[in-house]
């Protein structure tokens, strides 16, 4: 399949309501393996960039985004992304992109396509501050874009491509130039990173470059290769240094049985079982994403078994560690999740911390005293984080907040001992941690 017809595709099923990588993993199978990177590129980076996207078609276009033709939106985006993000030649990006469309759309409204994404190519061309020769950084202040310092937040939503009630939230908590830092990191595609599980430099297989992530000792960058070729020859998971941050956080000697709650994929509970050495049992309510931990768990011989469960009613009486990774807005992986901004509200927020504070009273119940109780999400927000932790606190004063370990960050530990780390000053995915002790 044409990769841009698969980016395409990839859209649509994302506008139809599938999640962005599952759209990805039922199309790629269908696209030539030199043509996928190009392919998840172009359709991740049209769901990440769809305000940006938008604001430089409206200008170019007889009418608003909102008010076309879906499929044909899509193609102009897809046609935009490629003049203004990739800096594709225009006879590439609009040739390329009219000839897939013209095929799914027919003459008639590919010649539309083709109309507005060589209007769009015309004012790059004609203006200095955004041809392809521009300085960087010259596209974020040009025209169509409100002035940052005059409008900074619709500029943050436009440019930035981030809805415009979280900005709101983000800049009633943090700096400016915090949130800016925060918004164009989330713009990003991440990193593949790798977590050893083993204490050493590792020596990765033939076909694979690795490169060490500062600041995280056992976190690596993927510079070259296939990363199921680098876990073919490396004692190693796939994990984000901040998630990896949440494994370390949680410790290295575990009262048994230990429990991963809401756990699949199930990677942390591999990292657990590798640090602690302790038997593991993850828990999750989906078979089909807990499935996922089977084969690594074997190939990597780490005492970890897998079973479907509803968080809300755990199927043991008593733990000696319980990790609560509770599902959540996911606001500190929002580069990794690329449709995932778009499907945010204030309603879907609340709803999550009321299913968050269901679980994490069974998880407080099921640990026995002196046990550890570990609380987490890949959010930014505090009312899934650090009010949850306060607001379990109050219900139960037979725990209390518990000190990092050693070895902890300092950048990435609050004043009360909580992990939190931050994306716009790692690097990394966002994260949030508390270590909670059952005193009685």
């Amino acid at each position: 399949m044409n990769p841009r017809a698969a980016a395409h595709r990839i859209l649509g099923e994302v506008r139809r309501g599938t999640r962005s990588d599952r759209a990805a993993s039922r199309i790629l199978p269908a696209v030539d393996p030199a043509d996928r990177g190009l392919t998840l590129d172009i359709a991740f980076g049209c769901l990440r960039l769809r305000a940006r996207l938008d604001a430089w078609i409206r200008v170019c276009a007889d009418r608003p985004p909102s008010r076309m033709d879906r499929a044909v939106r899509d193609w102009l985006r897809i046609g935009a992304y490629q003049l203004t993000e990739l800096r594709t030649p225009d006879h590439a990006a609009v040739g390329e992109t009219v000839g897939a469309a013209r095929s799914a759309l027919g003459r008639g409204r590919a010649g539309y396509v083709n109309a507005v994404l060589r209007a769009l190519a015309r004012r790059r061309g004609a203006d200095p501050g955004t041809g392809p020769g521009a300085r960087p950084g010259a596209l974020a202040t040009a025209a169509p874009f409100p002035d940052p310092d005059v409008d900074p937040v619709g500029h943050l939503c436009s440019w930035g491509s981030h809805p415009e009630w979280l900005v709101r939230r983000w800049l009633a908590r943090w700096e400016l130039g915090d949130v800016r830092r925060l918004v164009e990191h989330q713009n990003r595609p991440p990193d593949v990173v790798v977590r050893m599980l083993s204490e050493g430099e590792p020596a990765p297989p033939d076909g694979v470059e690795l490169a060490p992530v500062p600041g995280w000792p056992r976190s690596f960058r993927l510079e070259r290769g296939l990363p199921q070729t680098a876990l073919s020859g490396l004692r190693a998971v796939i994990q984000d240094p901040a998630a990896s941050a949440v494994v370390d956080y949680t410790g290295g000697r575990l009262g048994e049985p230990v429990l991963d709650v809401c756990a699949a994929p199930g990677t942390k509970a591999l990292g657990l079982a590798a640090a602690s050495g302790a038997p593991v049992v993850a828990l999750d309510i989906s078979h089909r994403r807990l499935a996922r931990l089977g084969a690594p768990a074997r190939r990597l011989e780490l005492p970890v078994s897998a079973a479907v469960a509803d968080a809300r009613r755990l199927p043991v009486a008593e733990a000696g560690t319980v990790l609560a990774d509770v599902p959540c807005t996911g606001t500190g992986v929002l580069r990794r999740r690329a449709d995932a901004r778009w499907r945010l509200g204030q309603r879907g927020l609340d709803d999550l911390v009321a299913l968050q504070r269901e679980i994490v009273d069974a998880c407080a119940a099921a640990v026995r005293p002196g046990g550890l109780l570990v609380y987490s999400t890949c959010s930014l927000e505090r009312e899934e984080n650090e009010e949850q932790v306060d607001a379990l606190l109050d219900r139960r004063p037979d725990y209390r907040r518990e000190p990092p370990p050693a070895g902890a960050r300092d950048d990435c530990t609050t004043p009360r001992g909580d992990l939190f780390v931050r994306p716009w000053l790692t690097g990394t995915d966002g994260a949030y941690a508390a270590r909670l002790r059952r005193i009685a």
